[in-house]
């Protein structure tokens, strides 16, 4: 499962309105995902804890979320191409 922007709002105000000891199967994927990532393991570790206060996992979905929702912007801007050695053009993106 690859995470959206729009399901991490909708998943904050689940987590808002129920808690997450209701969503433990959407945390998991949500978890899975920021893994491949590379996402914070400290931040994961907490977040997939169920002893962990629920305070300190709110904190850590937080954490997650912002960074998965950043690498997913990285992930879709193309790179400028390199123009330094051919003068008067612009620098172009690829992709």
């Amino acid at each position: 499962m690859t995470v959206t922007e729009r399901y991490l709002h909708y998943l904050a105000a689940q987590i808002d309105c129920y808690g997450l000891r209701s969503l433990e199967s959407e945390i998991a994927a949500v978890a899975d995902d920021a893994r491949r990532a590379g996402i914070s393991p400290v931040a994961l570790s907490v977040l997939a804890d169920p002893a962990e206060p629920e305070i300190a996992r709110a904190r850590a979905f937080g954490i997650v979320a912002t960074r998965l929702v950043r690498e997913g912007e990285r992930a879709t801007e193309a790179p400028l191409v390199a123009t330094a050695a051919l003068p008067h053009q612009e620098q172009t993106r690829i992709g």
